[in-house]
């Protein structure tokens, strides 16, 4: 287990700008709905949106009906790939903090990243849209070696296909969704100024559909990681740090090689962030897949 320094101001003012920002705070089940209706909005006008970025050609592609983007750098060193799947509360549509991340996977590690814009609420639930990512890892390790990447509920989502597929190895999960239903421990944290409770409880109904709440779909706390390699980012002051931390203890005891990194002060995904303490985090990511692609001393 490993702790990053403490606090920076950059990181106090974005908690500030996200505490202004009104991110977290609780809704209405009416308001979910509406708040639902327009992401459904985004996500469609999103995936007709080809991102430059610096560094990386993006082209975009198509699997069974669903869009997805390949960020290719100006140097490939690998035939592993990197597979990211984007954190969305399945609900809403990737961010521009996603699009340059997994830029900057492609730039520093030199592989193809790709990029799924998988369903979502309201269009999809967890069978369908898992059956898809299911097919589309398949697809993609037809190919050579698939390391996977994801933040929040797409962290779950790299965590449950590394419970089904026994050929994933390795994964990064930043401030993953491990348990659809919050523990309690996590209902009581209020220094979280990103997640609202709320909105995951309304999105987790929906989505899991009739699907049990400890099927491994949905809460990959569940799953079986034995001889797995798991990096695990969660801040300090987030909702999903209490099950996390439990998922590291509970794994770790069952034969995973798990490293659990904790961001002191740090907010959910905290390593997407422009802050220093985002930047130490990635910077560790890269180091931990440069050694899994290419064989270096980390």
């Amino acid at each position: 287990m490993v702790h990053t320094l403490a606090m920076s101001a950059a990181s106090m003012i974005i908690e500030w700008l996200l505490c202004c920002s009104g991110a977290s705070e609780e809704i209405s089940e009416k308001a979910f709905y509406q708040w639902m209706r327009k992401n459904a909005i985004k996500n469609e006008k999103e995936t007709k949106r080809l991102p430059l970025l610096h560094g990386v050609k993006v082209v975009h592609g198509v699997y069974c009906g669903m869009n997805y983007f390949v960020f290719t750098p100006r140097e490939i060193d690998s035939t592993k790939t990197i597979l990211y799947i984007h954190g969305s509360g399945y609900v809403c549509p990737h961010q521009r903090m996603h699009l340059r991340f997994a830029a900057a996977l492609a730039r520093n590690l030199h592989v193809k990243v790709y990029f799924p814009l998988y369903p979502k609420l309201p269009f999809a639930t967890i069978r369908s849209c898992f059956a898809l990512l299911n097919n589309y890892y398949a697809f993609l390790h037809k190919k050579g070696e698939v390391l996977l990447v994801g933040d929040s509920s797409g962290g779950a989502l790299a965590l449950s296909l590394a419970a089904e597929q026994p050929s994933i190895e390795s994964i990064v999960a930043i401030s993953p969704w491990v348990l659809l239903s919050i523990g309690e421990e996590g209902r009581r944290v209020e220094s979280d100024k990103i997640l609202s409770l709320s909105k995951l409880d309304y999105a987790a109904r929906l989505w899991r559909d009739d699907v049990d709440e400890i099927d491994v779909r949905v809460s990959p706390f569940f799953g079986d990681y034995s001889h797995k390699n798991i990096m695990l980012f969660v801040g300090e002051r987030e909702r999903f740090r209490p099950d996390v931390y439990r998922f590291f203890r509970e794994q770790s005891g069952l034969g995973s090689e798990i490293t659990y990194i904790e961001g002191l002060g740090q907010q959910h995904c905290y390593p997407l962030m422009s802050t220093p303490e985002g930047k130490e985090a990635r910077e560790t990511i890269y180091r931990k897949l440069r050694g899994i692609l290419y064989g270096d001393n980390v």
